[in-house]
């Protein structure tokens, strides 16, 4: 059978007999994207209503999703701005912050394109930046220990608004929620010791109660006064299925659910090999993302099992340091000590691949990276596919083409490595 699997902008097609290919339930869109936000907005979820949380005096900030997540903004953000400006918040007042994290910071024609010309044109768009101390405001320390170290744009003004599209996260649990802040708009101190918590129990796919790193989150987020969200849930091709707003805990817990619902799948049984595809760009711009799609393949493939890796990775790695890691010519096991002991963003995402390298064989298809003792490199499915089948003897195989945005209900076990 021939299956069209994902990357970057385009697909690969491939011929797998037999193979058994399971992705999300994906529903058509039931009404218009730009109604579905308007009406959440009008039902907003355990908090007021934004006339009652806004006047003509407030300074709003709106914190939005950066370059390396599918969230439109582009159709989010209009339909937000025009409810504030009817609420009476003047356009000098509201301020506009991609919630970079650590990330890059983006070139014009990204702003374009996630906002749209006429909101970059009309109203301050700023970039995030985790490293400019001299725009980062401290606030004081969660109970994890976490110093919350906040933009001051975003700290200063009465009211955060946070945008963004809920997908399972590997230690966070889910996207979206509190995460707009910290991460979104966190110093890198603050950051780095948030994301610290992945090497304890509980930092899990699909699991939000008892997650270190969602706790943590949550109460950052609640530190600052993150005082209202805007959640989608979207389809195939990014369109909003499903808008929720109101508060940022429990909107973004019915996000959650709405998400379970349309991507939750049963697999069945666990497989010799498992291809998966992140789901295309963005989610596959570089390896520091794509690794996503390893956690629920890694759920679905049998112990000493292959996961195929199918990613463009357009911007390479994506990080310096994970890519010198990653590099070094050392195994997993000793990366995953080297971490324990020297805990830093960037070096994380490779303790997130080396754990999983540790208990099955990762191969990689892209032609932007180069081979780690991860993984073996492929320029092509097919040779992937040639090199599984010697290696475990077996066709049986597995296809997930949006593997971060699949939840795999009934394998899903917390296993807290």
């Amino acid at each position: 059978m021939t299956i069209a699997i994902p990357y970057g902008d385009t697909y690969i097609n491939v011929e797998i007999a037999n193979a058994i290919v399971k992705k999300p339930r994906f529903i058509k869109g039931t009404g218009n994207e730009t109604d579905l936000v308007e009406q959440s907005l009008e039902n907003p979820i355990g908090s007021p209503h934004l006339n009652a949380l806004v006047n003509s005096s407030s300074k709003v900030a709106l914190l939005v999703p950066d370059i390396t997540r599918p969230c439109p903004s582009n159709k989010i953000v209009p339909v937000l701005l025009k409810k504030l400006l009817s609420c009476g918040v003047k356009k000098e007042n509201i301020v506009i912050v991609f919630a970079t994290g650590a990330h890059r910071a983006h070139t014009a024609s990204e702003k374009m394109k996630l906002l749209g010309r006429n909101v970059v044109d009309n109203f301050k768009v700023y970039d995030h930046n985790a490293y400019d101390s001299s725009n980062l405001t401290y606030v004081g320390k969660t109970s994890h220990g976490t110093p919350v170290e906040i933009n001051s744009l975003v700290l200063n003004s009465d009211v955060r608004i946070g945008i963004a599209n809920v997908d399972p996260h590997w230690f966070a649990g889910y996207t979206g929620g509190g995460k707009i802040v910290l991460p979104g708009v966190s110093s890198y101190i603050s950051i780095r010791e948030n994301h610290k918590l992945l090497l304890l129990p509980g930092a899990e796919l699909g699991r939000v109660e008892g997650n270190p790193v969602r706790e943590d989150i949550e109460e950052a987020a609640s530190m600052v006064g993150l005082e209202y969200i805007i959640n989608v849930v979207l389809g195939e091709s990014k369109e909003i299925l499903n808008s929720f707003s109101g508060h940022f805990i429990k909107a973004h817990r019915k996000a959650v659910e709405s998400f379970n619902q349309i991507y939750g799948i049963d697999i069945g049984r666990k497989y010799d090999i498992v291809v998966a595809s992140p789901g295309g760009f963005p989610k596959d711009i570089n390896l520091y993302q794509s690794h996503k799609a390893l956690e629920p393949a890694f759920k679905c493939v049998k112990p000493g099992g292959v996961i195929i890796l199918v990613a463009e990775c357009r911007e390479g790695v994506g990080d310096k340091k994970t890519e010198e890691l990653l590099y070094s010519g050392l195994t997993a096991e000793e990366i995953i000590s080297f971490i324990k002991e020297n805990f830093d963003l960037g070096l994380h995402k490779a303790y997130a691949i080396a754990r999983i390298a540790t208990k099955v064989n990762i191969l990689v298809v892209s032609k932007n990276i180069k081979e780690s003792k991860l993984y073996k490199k492929f320029e092509s499915l097919e040779e992937a596919l040639k090199y599984a089948y010697e290696l475990t003897n077996s066709k049986d195989v597995l296809v997930l083409p949006y593997a971060t945005s699949t939840l795999p209900r009934d394998l899903i076990q917390f296993t807290n490595f």
